[in-house]
Parts: C-alpha cells; structure tokens; sequence
C-alpha cells in the first residue's frame, strides 16, 4: 500500500514533506464534555474528556492536528487528571489512556499505555495495562518507555519494550531517607541508554532544603540496565552562579537535557519575585571546566514545562500570565493566559507560535487545559 508502513497491528500514515523538521507538539483537553448518547462509544449522556493532540510548525506557527480522542474508544488522561500522562520521542506519541465504557461505569478503572498515530486518523495500538503510575517518559528513539509507580511509598521505576509492552527493568533507583522523598523528574539521556532521575523533598523536612548536609535532593544518572545510580554532581554545584542573586535553598536545580557543545541545560529559582513566582534563570553548565552560560529568558509571565528538542537546538516551553491586569492567585479565579515559546539557544531568537487562553474554571480542572508534549520529528 503505497504512502503506508504497516505497525504493529496498525496503519500509521507517513507525515507530509512540508512538515518535514521537528514539530512542538501540545494537547488541549475539554474537560467534563457532555456527548450526546448517539454515534458514542459510551451508551450514556454521560461527561467525558476530549484531548486533541496538535503540531505545531515554529516557524509559522500553523498547527495540524495529528490526533484526537473524540471519536474513540479510548479516553487520554493528560489533560489535568494525571501528571505526564502523554509523551513524544522518536517521531512517535504515547499516551496512558482508559476505556470509555469502563470509566463510565467506574472511574477507577484500569488504563493502559497506547501508541497515538500521528495522522489525524485516531488509531490507537495498545501496549500494556497500567495501574497507579506518575512520570511517563519514553527513550529517544521510542523503543523503550518508562514509568515510576504513583504510590509515593515507591522508589522503583519500570522500563517496558515498546513494540510488545514486555518488562525490561524494575529497579530500585533510590533508597529512602526521608518520608518527604520522591522522584520529582526523569528522563532519558540523548544517548538512549541512560536515565536521568531528580529527587526532591516536602518542604516540612529537614533536608527539602539542598545546602543541608548529606541532603538527597539532585540529579542522578544511571543506565538503564544498572541500578546504581550516581549523582550528576553535587547539588550545589548546579545551581547558577549570577552577582546579585542567590538560588533559592528549597528548590533543586531542574535538569532539561544536553546541548549540542555537551552542556548540561538547567532551570532555577531564585528568591527575586516575578510574576507572583520565584524567577526562573535558564543556563547551560560545563561541569568539567566549572563554567556556565546564561540564556535570558525574554518570555512574559511564569516559565513552566522545558522540552529540550532531540538535538537540543531549540527549547520549547509554556509561560503564563493574568489577562488584563488579574492576579492568577485572585479569589475570582481570573482568565489567564498560556503563551507557547520556542526559543533557539544559540542564536537568542524567541518565537511564539501560540497563545492560550484558560478561563478562570480550569482552576477546577474543569477545562480547557492545555500541557505542552515536547517535539515530533516528522519525516
């Protein structure tokens, strides 16, 4: 069949020439939807989710729909109920997502790990059940995803096969020290073998604060096949280094990914008010010749969700702001707005491809709500 690559049981469409280049991919979910019972999957007028999932070109900023869950079986939980329930790599988008007609019946129903087709068709391929889960993430190239366990208790994270959903790795990846103590981000390394972790801890122990001695907060590396973890360097070492500003002791620097000279990307906080929020600082670290490099941030509002691109050339990420002068923190739950940015490291260039507005409900999760997926490398 000409224009078509068989899949693992399905049909996934190749993506036109002109998008060829890599795409930011985001997601906007209609909370509380209610369908009418006709031509539904689910027999009841009952309120369900839609979750559209867009690319959108950063250089004109013309966005094509590359899937929806709104005529399907299958209802994705990114949207607000689940943290980093949807993720890309490889040119390929996995999605944690649950039946419709078992949610009706039972919210609490089993999801599972689904492969999105990126052609606006909706077709879905099913990888694996998943219970409780928190942190979906997927290896550069798509062939392994990864997963920690939702329960806090937890401090293993599991590695699935992507093309039969088998379990390739269920390791501890830290030992707990403090009952406040959790993996806050992870992530693959761009080599594809090794697995970054960060660990944070609540605010209402003694060692939330990264300066306090033998403190767990920071960012770890491991292989994926090895469950001994180091750490990337010592906390302290890090954060920023700016005269005049001091990071904030009771956030660990982020780890977003490598650029393209083998620096390590970071986002921090300081203490210096912006936007309601600490200010972020964005920088890139040579930690074997202890030296750093700011990139400003020129983006209005409070910088949020960092997706590094596959060849870390361009960083994506989401800024949010009050509208007409709100306060995002006002009783009134105000309309605020999300801008997406795209910001090319190397030469300081800052686009906005997109802006979103949220009414004042989505405060609720009552929608809509938009999460920015990262990047798809389309062919």
């Amino acid at each position: 069949m000409k224009g078509r690559i068989l899949v693992a049981g399905w049909i996934l469409l190749l993506a036109p020439a002109l998008w060829a280049g890599e795409s930011v991919l985001y997601s906007v979910t209609e909370q509380s939807v209610v369908y009418a019972a006709s031509n539904r999957p689910v027999g009841l007028s009952i309120a369900e989710d839609r979750t559209d999932v867009f690319a959108v070109d950063p250089e004109t900023g013309k966005p094509r729909l590359v899937f929806s869950d709104a005529n399907a079986e299958i209802m994705l939980m990114p949207g607000g109920r689940t943290p980093r329930g949807i993720v890309a790599a490889g040119g390929r988008i996995f999605s944690v997502a649950v039946d419709r007609g078992a949610w009706a019946n039972d919210p609490r129903s089993m999801k599972a790990v689904y492969e999105l087709s990126t052609d606006g068709s909706g077709r879905t391929r099913k990888i694996f059940d998943i219970d409780n889960f928190s942190n979906l993430f997927v290896s550069p190239s798509g062939s392994k995803i990864g997963y920690t366990p939702g329960d806090s208790t937890e401090t293993n994270v599991l590695i699935r096969d992507t093309a039969t959903g088998k379990l390739l790795r269920n390791a501890e990846i830290f030992s707990r020290t403090s009952d406040g103590e959790g993996v806050v981000d992870i992530g693959w390394m761009p080599d594809g073998e090794r697995i970054f972790f960060s660990l944070g801890v609540a605010g209402d122990d003694d060692q939330a604060f990264w300066n306090t001695p033998n403190s767990p907060v920071g960012t770890y590396l491991m292989k994926d096949d090895d469950a001994v973890p180091a750490r990337l360097a010592t906390e302290a070492e890090l954060h920023f280094e700016t005269p005049g500003k001091e990071p904030d002791i009771s956030e660990a620097a982020a780890f977003i990914g490598v650029l393209p000279d083998g620096r390590y990307l970071f986002s921090d906080c300081s203490g210096e008010s912006q936007y309601g929020h600490a200010r972020t600082e964005l920088y890139g670290l040579d930690l074997a010749k202890k030296m750093q490099r700011i990139f400003p941030l020129q983006v209005g509002g409070y910088p949020y969700s960092f997706h590094l691109s596959r060849f870390g050339g361009r960083l994506a990420l989401m800024a949010r702001h009050e509208k007409d002068g709100e306060s995002l923190h006002s009783s009134a739950a105000p309309t605020s707005v999300v801008d997406v940015w795209v910001l090319e490291l190397e030469s300081g260039r800052q686009s906005k491809p997109l802006s979103f507005a949220i009414p004042g409900n989505t405060h609720g999760f009552k929608g809509p709500w938009i999460n920015l997926i990262g990047s798809l490398a389309e062919q």
